[in-house]
């Protein structure tokens, strides 16, 4: 039998290449005829690059930068010369896992380190940059990787605005008169893994800013910034961001990045997909084996897991669903292709112990489901 064991991270816990590793190897413990092929899958967040630097090649890129926070860090980026491709995942230098539990706060954080990659890929003579959207700390709509391109902002008696969450709702006009000046030469794309609006109830705020330590009422104060910075957007440079699906996406740099940099949005895991060329590899296997650290309504919004089932459908693979956390259930029976789901936990543990031990959970389930696929393939 060959297994196509092609899974997400399990955030905060195991990358990619050891979720699958730790799967394949429990797999092949149990059912030792099986042939598993090891296909890490990423969707724009923390761990993108890796991926995308073992089959693109290219040279990793490090540059002196600031985190969410305006600490001096430094991150990389990928740069394919060939093509003079610059790869940018904003979770390297603005990404929620820079920071500890009790320093996030989306009022205070900031993508300018996310600009100061940009601005350093522009320096090298890219004439193409993707910008991968997940994993963020922020909700500054990409305003701060925008400062760090030249843009300047002010409020309403001309004073300058330093933009974060916070001051969103303080900013009313935009300085450009010290932009990059290779700004207007690159074909800039976002590659993110949301279809969420800039604002509103399923905007970037009310939906991920409590995961980035925002309270109620910080919420509020965000989603009334992302509104307001919406209305500016439309008076600046003539574009309605709102109505453009994943506008919401890394805070709101989805719509950032269409304003400021003329982008254009993409699906971070069907182009991600197509340069790894999965649909090659799924036509050769009989079963795939996909998962991510939890399983629930948004896994079906444009992640990694809708993606691939989409893609099963279309070749007609069943497939396997492992994550740490099962939910959303009853959507998952209804999925044709889906013939098992099921979480890696056998009782119920505290989250540090089971992050602790995802690896050992990992292979301890793909035992199980060695055994079971063994079984049925006699």
């Amino acid at each position: 039998m060959n297994i196509l064991i092609a899974t997400d991270s399990f955030k905060d816990a195991l990358p990619a290449f050891e979720v699958c590793d730790s799967l394949a190897s429990g797999i092949e413990s149990t059912f030792p005829e099986a042939h598993c092929r090891v296909f890490p899958l990423a969707d724009g967040g923390e761990g993108t690059l890796a991926i995308l630097a073992d089959v693109l090649g290219g040279e990793w890129v490090t540059v002196r930068c600031h985190d969410p926070l305006m600490r001096a860090i430094e991150a990389s980026y990928l740069w394919v010369a060939s093509q003079q491709l610059a790869i940018v995942e904003m979770a390297r230098a603005s990404g929620l896992e820079l920071l500890k539990v009790d320093e996030r706060d989306c009022l205070q954080t900031t993508t300018f380190g996310t600009g100061e990659l940009i601005a350093d890929a522009l320096g090298k003579g890219a004439k193409k940059i993707v910008l991968t959207a997940g994993g963020s700390a922020t909700n500054d709509v990409g305003l701060g990787m925008a400062l760090a391109l030249g843009y300047t902002f002010y409020g309403k008696n001309g004073q300058s605005i330093i933009p974060k969450g916070q001051n969103l709702v303080e900013i009313t006009s935009v300085g450009t008169a010290s932009v990059h000046p290779n700004l207007q030469s690159v074909d800039f794309w976002v590659a993110t893994d949301v279809k969420n609006p800039l604002y509103g109830i399923n905007g970037a705020a009310y939906v991920y800013a409590p995961q980035k330590g925002a309270d109620p009422s910080a919420v509020a104060l965000l989603d009334q910034g992302l509104a307001s910075v919406a209305k500016l957007m439309a008076n600046t440079f003539y574009k309605d961001v709102q109505d453009i699906e994943g506008s919401g996406a890394g805070g709101g740099i989805g719509a950032g990045a269409i304003c400021f940099l003329n982008a254009q949005i993409c699906s971070a895991a069907t182009w991600i997909f197509d340069t790894l060329q999965l649909d090659e590899a799924i036509q050769q296997t009989d079963l795939i084996i996909t998962g991510e650290g939890r399983i629930d309504s948004q896994s079906w919004q444009g992640k990694v897991l809708s993606v691939v089932w989409q893609k099963a459908q279309y070749w007609q693979k069943p497939m396997i669903l492992v994550a740490g956390t099962l939910q959303d259930l009853d959507t998952i029976i209804q999925l044709p292709s889906v013939i098992y789901a099921t979480s890696i936990l056998d009782k119920p543990v505290l989250l540090s112990e089971a992050l602790a031990s995802t690896a050992a959970l990992l292979y301890n389930k793909g035992q199980s489901l060695g055994k079971w696929l063994r079984y049925f393939h006699k």
